[in-house]
């Protein structure tokens, strides 16, 4: 039941995303808490951690999709979709590799079934997060990958967690499809030249 209205609440809260609603961050903060309950009782450890964290991210991105106040205090002005510029692409790729070692450094010595793609698939989604808090339109190729990676976990664990499993296979459409309109918002915002930006 709680693997249902965790994949429920995960479904929702990307299709709200896939259409820019602000929304989407209420339902993304019920999947994550109901998925850390399931991931502890299925010994995925990491992501037990990168839940908690992911409420942290889920309540700045609340904030500063809600706020256009918080939103200037941290960006100078609204919150809008654009690209990373290439500063922002080495800040992403130094914390993916961070956390991902370190999170393998630390699952390695637990009963984790699968400390690896654990550890890069933690390393993935906090990147993914804080970029999508941002409104950064790279997260979601970032995603794509996560969400790939995470149908085969689900897939591969003893008991064969099948909601969750598909609800990463329909993620990675998603994924797709929200990396489009997030595309054209951004060009429509004046980020047409995303590979030259310092």
């Amino acid at each position: 039941m709680l693997e249902i209205f965790t994949a429920c609440c995960g479904l929702i809260q990307s299709i709200l995303i896939l259409f820019k609603r602000k929304e989407n961050w209420i339902f993304y903060l019920l999947n994550i808490v109901t998925l850390t309950v399931f991931s502890f009782t299925a010994k995925l450890y990491g992501d037990v951690v990168e839940n908690l964290v992911y409420v942290i991210f889920g309540l700045l991105g609340l904030f500063t999709w809600y706020s256009i106040n918080i939103s200037k205090k941290i960006f100078g002005d609204e919150n809008k979709i654009r690209y990373c510029n290439f500063k922002e692409r080495i800040f992403y790729c130094v914390m993916f590799l961070g956390i991902s070692v370190g999170m393998y450094m630390f699952l390695k010595s637990t009963d984790d079934p699968s400390p690896f793609l654990d550890a890069i698939t933690t390393g993935m989604g906090f990147t993914a997060t804080l970029m999508m808090a941002f409104k950064r339109v790279d997260s979601w190729i970032v995603w794509f990958v996560d969400d790939i990676l995470m149908a085969y976990v689900y897939f591969t664990l003893p008991d064969k967690a099948i909601y969750l499993m598909a609800l990463n296979i329909i993620w990675v459409v998603l994924a797709l499809g929200t990396f489009w309109a997030w595309h054209k918002e951004a060009k429509g915002n004046g980020d047409t030249n995303e590979r030259k930006k310092v």
